[in-house]
């Protein structure tokens, strides 16, 4: 399996989340102009770190990162944190329930944590803020089975 087959699935599973995303187009692979929308919730994904290592014999697990910038558009402190812990709680919670990512052939886990603190988003000048943001780190766990090559 690719990176590219690992994040569709998680974007897939993100854009299934209605109460969250409005639309399926909220949810990007990095293409932040999503931001211009006007849409109250938007996930933006990208490509994080992997790692691979031998487990056994003719196998080897691998750990593919996507990394999901999530943005709640800036209300008032009240509402605008409360719906960004609503959003963050519910896109975890989804994730957590596909540990196989909808049955994906060699994917064992999904774990989500977070790549560091909610901060608020200014723009250049200082003005806002306009979103509240996270930066959740989406870790996908493959087992793959090795043949071919030099595994005959």
């Amino acid at each position: 399996m690719a990176y590219v087959d690992v994040a569709d699935a998680v974007q897939a599973k993100l854009q299934a989340l209605t109460s969250v995303f409005a639309n399926s187009t909220d949810v990007t692979r990095g293409d932040y102009r999503v931001l211009d929308t006007g849409s109250q919730t938007v996930a933006v994904l990208v490509p994080g770190a992997f790692s691979a290592a031998e487990i056994a014999a003719y196998q080897s697990k691998r750990e593919w990162v996507v990394l999901v910038d999530l943005f709640c558009r800036y209300l008032d402190d009240a509402e605008t944190w409360s719906r960004f812990e609503s959003a963050r709680d519910s896109v975890i919670a989804q994730l957590e329930l596909y540990p196989s990512l909808d049955g994906t052939t060699g994917i064992t886990q999904v774990s989500v944590e977070s790549d560091g603190d909610a901060v608020e988003v200014f723009d250049e000048s200082g003005a806002g803020p306009f979103f509240v943001m996270q930066r959740l780190r989406v870790v996908v766990t493959e087992r793959v089975g090795l043949s071919g090559g030099e595994f005959v």
